[in-house]
């Protein structure tokens, strides 16, 4: 099936002017996009050149979506020919308050058309996936979303490292001793300041678990604009935190073995006005499918780092608790259809991470699936093999990226995310087991440099 935009839904230029007018020293805007593998992409426009663009796209080569993380060539869907269309959301818009004098530049997500032989037009643009798993949604069954996001990073000093390391302070959870470093408590509070002044609710901020580790929390908005958001998010603490002499990445694993660091992509996920009914046939459809979800939203090499009980991560299991953080999804108690998804990382392309755990929700729904997996009375990490299987827990989380696409391959097989297109879903096999293989082919250290300096 899949996406049958012919051009997306987006406000008029008028926006733009009137962005402008209220932002007068605005001399840049940045066009950006997510690619197949989440690497951020954008290309600095000149305000004269979009305004004189009008409504029109801009013309760009056709690599948009044709190379990897490290920037080889997609191989198996790539063909050196035509051309893509960037269409600007100007509903994305945002004040840079982070780069430069903090008043010149702008940024904007767009849509990505493919004009060339590489793959069908909208078919594997992130923000038009997610679009149609939303009409669809709201059209079927009724059904509207609001998601938050917690953004974890891992922070390290350059002038005072040898690869990637941190300060040694910075290893207590919600601890005084990791805020004590003026130069630290300088870099949050001026990334807190610059998402408010771009209009991102954030409500807070301190230390995570492990060496080095911080989250700010944001406030929850409908799925599209909270994808916006995080990538906003995610280059604020970036270029605020270079430019005060860090490095912050929200690469998975950030520090070499036998380090049990891990960042995460805590995803709070709620459906407006659920009963419990619609709730519980939702999450079950997301269960039912997880080891295959994971293939987008746990979709590189070493994002299967966080595997395990114990840890305060995701655990083993296919299976939720309520107020549990050491399950795959937690659900949040006093609230009827609101979760906190455990099992993405910030490697996810989270419009189609979105995409799939909603056209799974909804699959559910439509099925009016049971919910089999019983909320575990105890760490599930110190049960037995019988009380675990007691529980309906029967399905172990894939140990490995080239598990979680042999469970997306038979999802793809079972038609259960038809919806998402079959040859968007085919063409997402082929990528990530070359970026896989890719991987594999490199070393720990080989893979930490280079990615922990895009992501």
């Amino acid at each position: 099936m899949g996406s049958t935009i012919d051009l997306p839904q987006r406000p008029s230029v008028d926006a733009l002017t009137t962005f402008l007018k209220s932002n007068p020293e605005i001399e840049f805007l940045r066009y950006q996009w997510l690619d197949i593998g989440n690497v951020q992409r954008l290309i600095v426009v000149t305000k004269e050149h979009a305004l004189s663009l009008g409504n029109k796209p801009l013309k760009v080569s056709c690599l948009c979506f044709g190379v990897l993380p490290d920037d080889s060539f997609n191989t198996t869907r790539f063909k050196p020919a035509g051309y893509d269309e960037l269409y600007p959301d100007w509903q994305s818009l945002r004040l840079c308050t982070y780069i430069g004098n903090g008043k010149k530049y702008a940024n904007a997500m767009c849509f990505v058309k493919e004009q060339s032989r590489n793959f069908p037009a909208w078919e594997r643009d992130p923000r038009s996936l997610l679009q149609g798993a939303l009409q669809r949604a709201e059209v079927d069954l009724d059904m509207r979303f609001l998601i938050g996001y917690e953004i974890e990073f891992y922070l390290s000093d350059d002038s005072n490292r040898e690869a990637t390391r941190p300060f040694e302070h910075f290893n207590q959870f919600y601890g005084a001793a990791a805020l004590r470093d003026n130069r630290v408590l300088t870099v949050l509070e001026e990334i807190v300041q610059a998402l408010l002044n771009a209009g991102i609710r954030a409500t807070h901020f301190h230390s995570e678990i492990g060496h080095g580790m911080f989250e700010i929390p944001t406030g929850p908005l409908r799925p599209i604009d909270a994808v916006d958001a995080l990538v906003f998010c995610k280059d604020a603490v970036q270029t605020i935190a270079h430019k005060h002499g860090f490095t912050a990445t929200c690469f998975p694993k950030p520090e070499m073995s036998p380090s049990p660091v891990a960042v995460g992509a805590h995803t709070h996920f709620s459906i407006d006005g659920a009963t419990q009914k619609i709730a519980d046939s939702f999450l079950a459809g997301i269960l039912d499918n997880l080891p295959a979800l994971c293939a987008f939203s746990m979709p590189n090499f070493d994002s299967y780092h966080r595997i395990g009980g114990y840890r305060g991560t995701i655990g083993s299991w296919v299976g939720w608790g309520t107020e549990d953080k050491d399950v795959a999804i937690r659900k949040i108690s006093g609230r009827t259809g609101y979760w906190e998804i455990r099992t993405a990382d910030q490697m996810a392309n989270m419009y189609y991470t979105l995409a799939a755990w909603i056209t799974a929700g909804c699959d559910g729904v439509k099925k009016q699936m049971e919910l089999r997996w019983k909320d575990p009375p105890s760490l599930v990490a110190t049960m037995t093999p019988e009380q675990v299987a007691g529980m309906g827990w029967d399905t172990k989380l894939p140990l490995s990226l080239e598990d979680a696409l042999n469970s997306l391959e038979t999802a793809v097989g079972s038609h259960v995310l038809d919806d998402l297109g079959i040859h968007f879903l085919n063409m997402y096999l082929d990528f990530k087991r070359l970026e896989a293989k890719q991987a594999s082919e490199k070393t720990e250290e080989v893979r930490l440099k280079v990615l922990s300096k895009i992501f």
